[in-house]
């Protein structure tokens, strides 16, 4: 069986063909023909929106599992507010769930927004969210009279010899330290600890970072191919 899995975050929209658990095709949705072809091949489809989904709902020929805070979940939810939890940060840490299904695991997403999220053999716990990497340089840019808004460089020194430089270094080396403290805090409360990283920024830190973690930037969609097969299951 094959299934579509439609992504669509605060930047852009994945599409992905998953086979059982297999990733077959995954390509960034930017013409409508694209997903009537993959819909086309896919026998069974889940939708997970963090806005409004209704553009991407006009052009399916059938309705998806919508993902909303009334879906079945294959883990179990302890956060206090479900219907402010973002679908992306649910998905993922199903996915991290079922890859280590006996460990505490804490999931880090470092896209539009920077999220962690704490995933234990009792449920997910709920974590924390931050600006992102671009949100911040066009914050320096947007709330100040005189810096200029900053592209990503490649390695980036902890000393600015300019001042582009000096934006990179205190934003990206500033992101490190940041993410590295969090790991440090939560290794010190919960033991045996996976460390999971996903999102369009992963490469940032896969080599910045002085904590041991895994990378998976296919993550989020692992995680929602899991929940619509948990659902297909029990329906």
């Amino acid at each position: 069986m094959l299934k579509l899995i439609i992504d669509q975050g605060n930047t852009q929209t994945k599409l992905a063909l998953f086979q059982q658990k297999k990733l077959l095709k995954k390509i960034v949705y930017n013409q409508d023909n694209q997903l009537r072809e993959l819909e086309s091949q896919a026998d069974v489809v889940i939708l997970s929106s963090v806005g409004d989904a209704s553009a991407v709902l006009k052009e399916l020929e059938e309705d998806p599992l919508l993902l909303t805070t009334n879906t079945s979940l294959p883990i179990v939810n302890l956060y206090e507010s479900p219907e402010n939890l973002g679908n992306d940060r649910i998905a993922a840490v199903v996915a991290a769930a079922t890859q280590f299904p006996k460990s505490n695991v804490l999931v880090i997403d470092a896209g539009t927004c920077i999220t962690l999220d704490l995933f234990m053999k009792e449920g997910y716990q709920g974590g924390s969210i931050a600006p992102g990497i671009h949100m911040r340089l066009k914050a320096l840019h947007q709330q100040t009279e005189r810096l200029p808004l900053v592209d990503l460089g490649g390695e980036v020194d902890i000393i600015g010899k300019n001042t582009i430089q000096s934006i990179q270094s205190g934003v990206i080396n500033g992101v490190l330290s940041e993410i590295d403290g969090m790991i440090d805090r939560y290794k010190s409360q919960f033991s045996d600890l996976k460390v999971l990283m996903t999102g369009g920024d992963f490469q940032l830190f896969e080599k910045g970072l002085k904590n041991s973690i895994f990378v998976d930037p296919d993550l989020v969609l692992k995680g929602l191919n899991e929940i619509l097969d948990y659902n297909e299951a029990i329906s």
